[in-house]
């Protein structure tokens, strides 16, 4: 991507977007004490650099997949197609239709079969396909006279497109699969006929041949897993009148101990921790959030109340400092109630005014931490009372008080519709009950 972002960077030295100074408020906004110039720069040539490179993919792509077409381009001699090889299956191709050197119709799709065998060749080819099929079919084992390990029996040809059902004589020693049954015990063996029925299209041959069965073979760990199986059903069976189930304690000469088995428990509590502890860490950001609008409504909850107080002390005669601080300490000074994050910020512009701060400075940091429209406007009211002096202050605060009560009504029926839609679901899941105590019954009535 560097070299993109290199790119759009000379790019950007010819020509100046038209959001430039829009994207800089907000890149200020959300990085405070940066540069606004270099924070703006980078976010267009992230911007610009990320364009060309999707533009540059998209070229290369285009590029690419034209020449596929262009090669795969198929070729159309003599008014002819050339189909697909046997087993290749059907093809299709789009073709642009002329009619006396005039484009009649743009890409017309034709489905073009798989050459076909003539009915000489199918019976060639199922001669070669049964001459195969019993060196593929015994699989491991050496000889069609002693088979003790599992068959392969496939069902088509690897070399033509022709398809292999199998029937078996005897599902007692093989199962449909060609697998030896574990419950065959016979060591004498026994002979088993496997019918091979070959098809291709319509056609159809049959290929018999002979295997004869023993028990199937087993590794070692593989023999004694499978006698100790036999052996604890037979102890099972044995021990089946008694209140307890004996195990066997020796077999092919090895002898047995048992322990029970530690669960796996805690490696599923341990599996279920760390997917908590991810959850929790990730689920931080979104509570965060949560945070952060509960604490703008609340604020925004209490600043009718604010302005309301600010006003009536401001027309009782006091200065707008005084009226400010007499807010806030009144609020520090109070025995009860809850934690108000506006009456915070107001306690905080106190006691900055008191350490030497000007009023000015003050009020508008007051209403940049608040970081609400509203608390920011307040601000910024107060502060131009410093600077242009207190004439019309009482109106301003007086409108922003009515303003202010019609915008906490408007809020609470907003509230009060978004309570009544989350009500919507619950009442109708209880209707639907009421509905179904009342037609069942009816129903079951009728019935009878």
């Amino acid at each position: 991507m560097k070299i993109f972002y290199i790119l759009a960077e000379k790019l950007l030295k010819y020509f100046t977007p038209k959001e430039t100074e829009y994207v800089r408020e907000k890149q200020m906004l959300m990085h405070p004490g940066e540069s606004g110039a270099k924070l703006t720069q980078d976010y267009f040539i992230k911007k610009l650099g990320w364009a060309i490179a999707i533009v540059v993919l998209g070229i290369v792509l285009s590029a690419v997949v034209l020449i596929v077409d262009i090669r795969q381009k198929e070729t159309i001699e003599n008014g002819a197609i050339e189909r697909n090889d046997y087993g290749d299956g059907e093809k299709k191709v789009t073709l642009d239709l002329y009619k006396d050197g005039e484009l009649f119709q743009r890409e017309k799709t034709i489905t073009v079969d798989e050459r076909q065998y003539t009915e000489d060749e199918v019976r060639r080819i199922f001669g070669e396909v049964a001459d195969s099929l019993e060196a593929a079919v015994l699989g491991e084992n050496k000889t069609v006279d002693h088979v003790d390990h599992d068959l392969t029996l496939p069902k088509e040809s690897e070399r033509y497109p022709v398809l292999i059902e199998w029937l078996i004589s005897d599902y007692d020693v093989l199962d449909s699969a060609g697998h030896i049954q574990d419950e065959f015990h016979d060591e004498a063996g026994r002979e088993v006929k496997l019918t091979a029925e070959l098809s291709y299209g319509e056609m159809e041959e049959d290929h018999v041949f002979y295997v004869k069965v023993f028990p199937k073979y087993r590794e070692a760990e593989d023999k004694l897993s499978h006698d100790i199986d036999i052996s604890i059903s037979e102890h099972a069976m044995a021990s089946a009148s008694g209140n307890a189930q004996t195990l066997p304690d020796n077999v092919d000469g090895y002898r047995l101990s048992y322990e029970s088995s530690l669960p796996h428990t805690w490696i599923y509590i341990l599996l279920i921790s760390c997917f908590a502890a991810f959850a929790l860490y990730t689920g931080r950001d979104r509570d965060l959030k949560a945070e952060v609008a509960k604490r703008e409504r609340e604020m925004l909850l209490d600043y009718p109340e604010i302005v309301s107080k600010l006003t009536l002390l401001i027309g009782a005669g006091l200065t707008l400092r005084a009226a400010f601080e007499k807010v806030a300490i009144d609020y520090k000074n109070r025995t009860y109630g809850r934690k108000s994050f506006a009456m915070e910020e107001m306690l905080i512009t106190v006691y900055r005014m008191r350490s030497g701060v000007s009023e000015y400075e003050a009020y508008l940091d007051f209403g940049k931490r608040c970081a609400v429209r509203r608390y920011t406007k307040l601000g910024a009211l107060f502060s131009q009372n410093i600077k242009k002096g207190s004439a019309g202050l009482l109106a301003e605060m007086e409108k922003e008080v009515h303003d202010a009560f019609e915008e906490r009504k408007a809020n609470a029926r907003k509230r009060g519709e978004e309570a009544g839609t989350k009500l919507l679901l619950p009442m109708a899941m209880m209707l639907s009950v009421v509905m179904i105590v009342i037609i069942v019954p009816a129903f079951m009535s009728f019935s009878v």
